[in-house]
């Protein structure tokens, strides 16, 4: 306990106290005998009576409100409420307006609140709730007046007491609170609390903090959020939800009021005040107040107590001073409250309630209260170094920090329980911390990355130690200092999370190190190649040596898999050089290069000349070996899909150079192969000369002469001629075909039988044999002597309509010659209305209409779009 108030007394006897109002250093009493009475209370200057009303009613005054901003005071007496101004103290309370709509009132609460109007100047709205029998009547004041707001809560019994807060209102029934919510229609009511469980007691309504309503029960005050009562219309029906924790009393309240940060009630024994935060509630009991009936607060600090015929003035003792005991007593979060109050300059409040929340940390921490501590920590807006120091084993070495605000007292020894708490609490902190420094970071460039350094590097020994398995977020995220996290990782085992480590900082050639360490590792959580090569998947081309260096051991161990580190469907692996990693692969692993050349070909639609020249010499040299074993008797199964392989890329691919690859080409086997590159390089004589000649397969020379007819019209003729005519060994040492060797007139006859339009059949009788029978022939001749008639009707038919068109024309044109028209000077243009002058260019519609050439073009302009 401390003191927070001094008690002074104004009046010790004389009139009969029956209601009591105050505003700043000014205090209002209603008398019995319907007096009013207002004192104006000064700490030095003593007590002054500033105006009375002796009769101002014949009835005993019930309750009364000031409004000060408006020198209002609405007065209750005789069941009807009053209104009186203020403003001038020589006409002690002038009457300005009596409401017959409130007759019957028994009590009433009010709703002030300022605000700009619709003219932009600063106003002052005042509503009244008037408790008439069992129902609240809503009122507001209009200028000189209350008027209606036609609203009107029925009630469940005659109301004891009524509170109103925003868009709720709080009643106090004999036995029960309720709350409604007057912006529903009609207003929602919602149960609260029962007003005593053992005990008759009268309800006590207060607001506290402005927007929480405090209520009695029994010896505890209950502190109730009316916003959560502020349901949309159809909600349900519920019954207080209420978090906080409720304050005891020594007595049960027949009294309170609130003054930032206390709540003052009265017991029956004495006027208590008490603080809402704190193990401790009770701040001071005042005895000598024993006998009060009215409490009022008029300002912050200052508030008046009445007896029957007595009244005093109980004022708030200076901050500072209680400050100074508070922080004796170690009440931390009551002198934080009301250094928040204080009148102290911005800066020095500020810096001061700093130091309060460290001080008040520093002592959570040491009573183990880990979570509560840090939270201070946070408001006092401490460095993060500064808790980490209060972890001797967390500290990194060499020990620098940025501030040194507040020195380290010393600090409990942490074990087991008490250390995982204080870890976790720590970690929670640190989060937060981190994210305010990433916040600076990328916003101005100006961070502190050492303090985020340290930060990290703290978080990964607490998880370590916690919750090994935030270890691996953290590290992606990557600020830890490089030797202290490595040292950890490798303390306790964390190799995984070390590879994340390295990856982060950069360090690719560590960590492609112990993977490779541990790849035979039984046990180890590196075991096998998954994690190189995924490692090396992600390096990209700036890291391309790198990746060649350990990609050598792994090629070696297993090359299928160990290929992907190049041919993965990753945007990385995709973007690394080909060319590079095709000599790589040439020079240090050979039997790799038709995989990755066929991948990315057939994958990738890779389109470099030179790569796809590569592939196919590859499949050259390998149908050229096994051949060659197959020449020795040896089993060869794996040769016919090879060779399908190349032929496939020979016929299809369009980005390999013919003439590089035919240089190569072997000229002895693979003819059809080689076929298909002639093909390409347009020698059809040598392509129709192996089809026919060589291979003998009539069909493939029909096909290719079929797909390029289009572009070279003789390739009929070529083909003809190579059956009638076939040269000898038109390849050294290769055989040829037994029914080409001498011309074929079966094969050459079937032929122009089929492509009779496509030969020339001049260019065809050249080539026939001299002794070879015209029977044999005439189905070709006759074919070719009709069509040719044909084409001759079909061109002297042209002839004559072309001949009867030119006739036409000529006529046409010679009768539009024959016109003629007289153009003088009388002759007058239908655009402009001006004559015709010598020499003017004119145009003459189809009408007959002529105009100046000048005002057609005029007139064509005008109507384009």
């Amino acid at each position: 306990m401390h003191k927070a108030y001094s008690v002074q007394s104004i009046l010790t006897q004389g009139v009969q106290i029956e209601a009591i109002a105050a505003y700043g250093n000014h205090v209002i009493l209603g008398t019995r005998s319907g007096q009013l009475i207002m004192y104006s209370v000064d700490k030095d200057k003593g007590v002054n009576m500033q105006m009375f009303n002796k009769n101002f009613s014949k009835k005993p005054i019930t309750q009364m409100e000031v409004v000060a901003a408006e020198n209002l005071l609405f007065v209750l007496t005789d069941s009807m409420i009053h209104v009186c101004d203020m403003s001038r103290l020589e006409n002690n309370f002038e009457f300005v307006h009596s409401s017959s709509d409130t007759k019957g009132c028994t009590l009433f609460t009010m709703d002030v609140d300022s605000r700009k109007s619709t003219t932009g100047e600063l106003a002052t709205f005042i509503r009244i709730g008037c408790a008439i029998k069992r129902r609240i009547v809503f009122f507001f004041w209009k200028v000189d007046k209350l008027d209606s707001l036609e609203l009107t809560i029925e009630l469940l019994d005659v109301p004891r007491a009524i509170c109103w807060v925003n868009q709720t209102v709080c009643v106090g029934y004999k036995d029960e609170y309720v709350i409604y919510n007057i912006s529903c229609t009609p207003p929602k009511m919602h149960k609260l609390i029962l007003t005593s469980s053992t005990i008759s007691q009268e309800p006590n309504i207060c607001l506290v903090r402005n927007h929480m309503l405090g209520i009695s029960k029994d010896n505890y005050l209950m502190l109730i959020d009316p916003s959560q009562y502020q349901a949309k219309e159809g909600s349900v029906e519920g019954s207080m939800n209420n978090k906080t924790t409720p304050t005891m009393w020594t007595h049960p309240l027949l009294g309170l009021v609130w003054d930032e940060p206390f709540a003052i009630g009265r017991t029956k024994n004495a006027v208590e005040i008490r603080s809402l935060v704190g193990r401790e509630t009770l701040v001071q009991s005042l005895p000598e107040l024993k006998n009060t009936r009215f409490l009022v607060r008029s300002d912050k600090g200052t508030i008046f107590a009445a007896a029957s015929s007595e009244l005093w003035c109980i004022r708030m003792v200076d901050i500072p001073s209680q400050r100074k005991e508070l922080m004796k007593q170690k009440k931390f979060q009551l002198a934080i409250e009301l250094t928040d109050i204080s009148e102290e300059k911005s800066n020095d409040k500020t810096q001061t309630i700093r130091e309060i929340h460290m001080f008040y940390a520093h002592e959570l921490f040491t009573n183990k209260e880990f979570a509560p501590a840090m939270k201070e920590f946070e408001k006092a807006a401490i460095d993060p170094y500064d808790v980490i120091k209060l972890f001797p084993n967390l500290v990194p070495e060499p020990q620098s920090t940025v501030c040194d605000a507040v020195p380290t007292p010393s600090v409990p020894k942490l074990e087991d329980h008490d250390l995982e708490n204080a870890y976790t609490a720590l970690i929670e902190f640190l989060a937060q911390a981190r994210q305010r420094e990433v916040v600076k970071l990328l916003d101005t460039k100006n961070s502190n990355k050492s303090l985020l350094e340290i930060i990290d590097t703290t978080l990964l020994k607490c998880y370590l130690q916690t919750n090994d398995a935030l270890v691996a977020p953290l590290l992606r995220l990557n600020q830890c200092h490089l030797e202290e996290s490595e040292k950890m990782l490798k303390r306790y085992n964390k190799l995984s999370e070390l590879i994340i480590l390295y990856d982060g900082k950069g360090k690719h050639k560590k960590a492609l190190t112990l993977l490779k360490e541990q790849a035979n590792v039984e046990g180890s959580v590196l075991q096998g190649l998954k994690r190189s090569i995924s490692y090396l998947q992600a390096l990209g081309a700036d890291n391309l040596p790198l990746i060649f260096e350990f990609a050598d051991w792994v090629l070696t161990e297993d090359p299928h898999e160990g290929l992907k580190i190049f041919t993965d469907e990753l945007i990385a692996v995709e973007a690394l050089p080909r060319a590079k990693v095709l000599d790589f692969l040439v020079s240090k692993h050979k039997a790799l290069v038709v995989p990755y050349l066929e991948h990315i070909i057939d994958e990738w639609q890779d389109t470099n000349t030179l790569r796809h020249n590569a592939l196919i010499k590859e499949y050259i040299k390998q149908v050229q070996q096994l051949l060659a074993q197959q020449a020795k008797g040896e089993e060869t199964p794996e040769l016919p899909a090879l060779r399908a392989k190349l032929y496939k890329m020979l016929e299809d691919s369009q980005h390999y150079s013919p003439d590089s690859v035919l240089q190569d080409f072997p000229t002895k086997v693979l003819l059809e192969e080689r076929a298909l590159i002639l093909g390409r390089l347009k020698m059809h004589d040598k392509v129709l000369a192996i089809y026919v000649l060589v291979l003998g397969d009539m069909s493939k020379a029909k096909a290719y002469a079929e797909t390029n007819y289009d572009q070279n019209k003789d390739v009929f003729d070529i083909l003809l001629e190579i059956i009638l005519k076939p040269m000898q060994q038109p390849f050294e040492d290769v055989p040829m075909h037994p029914d080409y060797v001498t011309p074929n007139l079966k094969v050459a006859v079937e032929l122009l039988n089929t492509y009779t339009v496509k030969i020339d059949p001049i260019k065809t009788l050249e080539s026939l044999p001299d002794d070879m029978d015209s029977s044999e022939v005439k189905y070709y001749l006759e074919t070719v002597i009709r069509t040719q008639m044909a084409e001759q009707h079909e061109r002297q038919i042209m002839i004559g309509l072309l001949r009867a068109e030119a006739a036409r024309l000529k006529t046409a044109v010679d009768k539009e010659m024959n016109k003629s028209f007289i153009l003088n000077e009388s002759t007058v243009c239908p655009e402009c209305k001006k004559r015709f002058a010598n020499q003017t260019a004119f145009v003459r519609y189809p009408n007959g209409q002529m105009v100046h050439l000048s005002c057609y073009d005029r007139s064509i302009a005008s109507n384009q779009p």
